[in-house]
């Protein structure tokens, strides 16, 4: 057995004792929490003694196989990875207050490093598995389109296909590493305001678009949040975004669909609030189907949103939807 199985079993014996205290704060954590009840409950005890009979046997590679087959499973359901990353991590999370004895971090250790050690790799595995779902199913719409065409058409058509492939696996290879990262800071986030603020800033920061705000509706039907701009841009409400939901961002909710606008200079509903945009983008952060809020995106350049924006930015909003409301929840939860 390799020295790192040896200390998944210590780890293991270390958590068999609290199996009780694990489930509880993983399922108080999950993302599909807290109305489940009983039902969270009892899905996080059944996948708890999996994971612990695995690490019991010091088996990580059978724990990530367990990780991918589950994944791809969802993926050929068309579910997406943002609520099994956030559970993964709702799971490594429990552990940790369960090593720390009820604290919010263990002192470092051989057993909290390979806790954090088995997080990543399953979570590696999980967004590997739809990554390959994704081009496979690429691949199959290629395949479709070529057996439409005649042969010579369809050879120059692969060939173009090939190339943009490549070049697209490693646009959305970079695309997941940005998700993934957006995804771990902000599930530890719970506190509403500075969750909008740091999605904000994430967002903008990796993305490099010059504006990005995070917006959410009222009680009275107005929108508030918190943006961040590329250094030296201004904006002509400083501070805090507040305001009626108007120009593209309006647009967006009454639709509930992205909204792309290559210039601004020909679209009537813009309101130009932040000096020196030419494109916009806003995606509607919507909850069961209801819209709650909207990411904002403009940008200096002409045509800066393509297609495959208008997905990293929908995937970057679901995340977004399942933390705010996990932020509420656990507000409301304080208050009462």
């Amino acid at each position: 057995m390799t020295p790192l199985g040896a200390v998944l079993q210590r780890l293991a014996a270390r958590l068999e004792p609290h199996r009780a205290a694990v489930v509880e704060a993983w399922a108080a954590a999950s993302p599909d929490s807290p109305a489940r009840g009983e039902g969270a409950a009892g899905r996080c005890a059944q996948e708890l003694e999996r994971t612990l009979a695995r690490l019991a046997q010091g088996d990580l590679e059978g724990l990530v196989l367990d990780e991918r087959r589950a994944a791809e499973a969802a993926a050929r359901q068309g579910r997406g990875p943002a609520a099994q990353a956030l559970e993964l991590r709702a799971w490594e999370g429990a552990c940790l207050r369960t090593l720390a004895g009820g604290e919010q971090a263990p002192p470092p250790s051989e057993e909290t490093a390979a806790l954090q050690e088995v997080a990543r790799r399953r979570l590696g595995a999980l967004l590997e598995a739809h990554e390959v779902e994704a081009a496979r199913r690429l691949a199959e719409a290629e395949d479709q389109a070529a057996q439409a065409a005649d042969r010579a058409r369809d050879l120059a058509a692969a060939n173009e296909s090939l190339r943009q492939a490549q070049a697209l696996s490693q646009h959305r290879a970079e695309q997941i590493a940005l998700i993934s990262a957006f995804a771990r800071r902000i599930s530890r986030v719970r506190e509403p305001e500075r969750l909008m603020q740091d999605a904000a800033e994430i967002i903008q920061a990796r993305m490099n678009h010059t504006y990005v705000a995070v917006v959410v509706l009222d009680d009275e039907g107005m929108l508030v949040g918190r943006w961040a701009g590329r250094a030296g841009v201004g904006r002509r409400s400083a501070g805090r975004a507040q305001g009626p939901a108007a120009g593209v961002i309006g647009r967006a909710l009454r639709k509930r669909a992205p909204q792309v606008v290559d210039d601004v200079a020909e679209d009537a509903d813009y309101h130009a609030d932040v000096p020196g945009t030419r494109s916009e983008m806003v995606i509607p952060l919507l909850e069961e189907g209801e819209v709650v809020g909207a990411v904002d995106f403009q940008s200096e350049r002409v045509g800066a949103f393509d297609l495959d924006a208008v997905a990293t930015g929908e995937t970057a909003a679901e995340f977004l939807v399942i933390a705010l409301r996990n932020a509420r929840l656990l507000a409301e939860a304080r208050r009462s």
